[in-house]
């Protein structure tokens, strides 16, 4: 398989995922849609990875792999990113009420991040 279709796949799945985690936040803020935000966060979350991974064609860790699109210009807002990364690992830590709270109100920020993200990968097919 050639580079190029990958990398489309890549983005035609990050794109599904910004999407859905788009309608999520939409949803309103019951314990249900928060839970599936979040979720929807991860699933977001490791697709923008995979897809920095693709167009960088190297494996790295996720803030090597930040840094490498931040350098490439395909990431903003290094500060966001490392928040980002930080929160993702929280929730997979099964995070309490408290703790997810905050991470949730940072969504629509994150959402804002992938979506950029996918928009300067999608310049580079």
């Amino acid at each position: 398989m050639s580079q190029t279709p990958e990398k489309k796949v890549l983005l035609t799945h990050l794109d599904w995922n910004l999407q859905r985690l788009d309608e999520v936040l939409k949803q309103g803020s019951t314990d249900y849609f928060k839970s599936a935000a979040l979720q929807r966060f991860g699933h977001t979350y490791t697709m923008a990875i995979k897809s920095i991974h693709g167009f960088a064609e190297q494996e790295t860790s996720d803030e090597s792999c930040i840094a490498v699109a931040i350098q490439n210009g395909w990431a903003e807002d290094p500060p966001r990113w490392e928040e980002m990364i930080a929160d993702y690992k929280c929730i997979n830590q099964k995070p309490t009420e408290q703790e997810a709270e905050p991470i949730y109100q940072k969504l629509p920020g994150y959402l804002q991040a992938f979506k950029n993200l996918h928009s300067h990968l999608q310049n580079l097919t």
